[in-house]
C-alpha cells in the first residue's frame, strides 16, 4: 500500500518530463449578447436589454500539454461597449479563464473549462452609476482552437452564472433609480501569439 504514492508520483514525474509548455499574448474581439437595464422614475419606468455589445481582450496565456491534453489559464482585460438608447454603456473586467483541452485532429484542438470574472469599471456618457455591486462572477466557457506554428486562433463562447449588476443614480442629471446587469454572455474570436 505504501508503494501506490511512489508510483503516482513516478508516473506523474515521467508524464510531466514529456510535457511541454508555452506561454505568450493573446488578444481578439469580443460580441457580448448579454445585458438588460431598468431605469425608473417618479412618472415612468423603462426596462430593455443591452444592444450591440462589442468589445475586445489582450492578456498573456501559458500552456502545459500532456500527450493529446493540456491545461491553459488565460489572464486578459476586456471591455466591451452597448448601447441603450443612444446611451452608450462600458463595462472594463478582468477575466480568467483556465481551459482543458483535448487534442483532435492535428492542428484542432477542443476546450473548455471554468472562467471568473472581475469587474472594474462602468461608465456611460448620460447614465451616472454607482459602483458595481457583484463585482465577481463565476462562468463556464467551451470552443474550439486551430494552431498554426506560434499562431493560435480560437472560437469559444462564455457565459457568466450570476449577475454583475449596478445601480443607477441619475440620466442626464436627473436623479433616476434601477439598475444594470453586465453578465457576461458572449462569443470570443481569439488570436495567440507564442513566445517560446
Amino acid at each position: 500500500m505504501k508503494s501506490s504514492p511512489i508510483l503516482f508520483l513516478l508516473v506523474f514525474s515521467i508524464q510531466l518530463s514529456f510535457s511541454q509548455f508555452e506561454y505568450g499574448f493573446k488578444g481578439g474581439l469580443n460580441f457580448d449578447s448579454s445585458g438588460d437595464i431598468v431605469v425608473f422614475a417618479d412618472q415612468f419606468e423603462k426596462k430593455g436589454t443591452l444592444d450591440g455589445k462589442s468589445g475586445y481582450h489582450l492578456g498573456v496565456y501559458t500552456e502545459v500539454d500532456f500527450l493529446f491534453l493540456y491545461l491553459r489559464p488565460e489572464l486578459q482585460f476586456t471591455k466591451v461597449s452597448s448601447q441603450f438608447e443612444n446611451q452608450s454603456i462600458n463595462t472594463s473586467r478582468i477575466e480568467l479563464p483556465v481551459s482543458f483541452g483535448l487534442k483532435m485532429l492535428g492542428p484542432v484542438s477542443w476546450f473548455m473549462g471554468p472562467t471568473a470574472f472581475f469587474s472594474i469599471s462602468q461608465d456611460s456618457n448620460e447614465l451616472t452609476i454607482d459602483k458595481i455591486q457583484n463585482k465577481i462572477s463565476l462562468g463556464l466557457h467551451l470552443g474550439a482552437r486551430l494552431k498554426l506554428g506560434p499562431l493560435g486562433v480560437d472560437l469559444r463562447y462564455e457565459k457568466g452564472l450570476s449577475p454583475m449588476e449596478s445601480k443607477l443614480l441619475s440620466q442626464a442629471g436627473v436623479p433616476v433609480g434601477g439598475h444594470i446587469n453586465t453578465q457576461p454572455n458572449q462569443f470570443t474570436l481569439g488570436l495567440s501569439f507564442k513566445l517560446n
